[in-house]
């Protein structure tokens, strides 16, 4: 039952893509594709959950991560000083407001040698390897894409220095 909806979820991501295509849309840019192979990999996941329905992106919510990488993007790194990203903290806060947030992936903070807090961007886009599966397998593991109360999804990928990195906030 797990592997049938599994591959009802990917079947239904690949016919969306190919009725897209179809009637003539333009093809999704790299980080776009990315972006939807993602969100695939985690409905497909949370349908061997038996108790998880498919998370359902939010525009909202996926411009709000958004706005977030583009911080990174601009600098073309991985690691920002949280003194030059506190603006986009409170934008990124403002955009969310009213929904409830079960958990962030793929943005984390630590201290540099001076004890400033950074944002550090810490989710690679995995590529179709084994390895790559493997380090998709270890991030859904995040409580966040277990609860069945989490229904809605933003997500962002961006490309720094030639290397695709995701984020995504869950919510109910």
């Amino acid at each position: 039952m797990k592997k049938l909806a599994r591959l009802t979820a990917l079947l239904l991501t690949g016919a969306l893509l190919l009725a897209l295509t179809a009637c003539g849309a333009a093809p999704l840019a790299p980080e776009q594709q990315a972006k939807q192979r993602l969100l695939g990999e985690i409905n497909s996941y949370r349908a061997t959950l038996e108790f998880a329905a498919p998370l359902e992106e939010v525009k909202q919510l996926s411009d709000a991560e958004q706005i977030w990488v583009e911080q990174f993007r601009a600098a073309g790194k991985t690691e920002l000083p949280e003194s030059t990203t506190n603006k986009t903290h409170q934008k990124w806060e403002s955009m969310t407001a009213g929904w409830t947030q079960y958990g962030t992936f793929g943005l984390g903070m630590k201290k540099d040698a001076s004890g400033e807090w950074i944002d550090i961007l810490l989710a690679k886009v995995p590529a179709n390897t084994p390895e790559g599966k493997a380090e998709l397998s270890e991030a859904l593991k995040h409580p966040a894409f277990n609860r069945s109360a989490c229904t809605r999804i933003g997500i962002a990928v961006v490309t720094v220095n030639g290397q695709m990195y995701w984020t995504c906030s869950v919510y109910d």
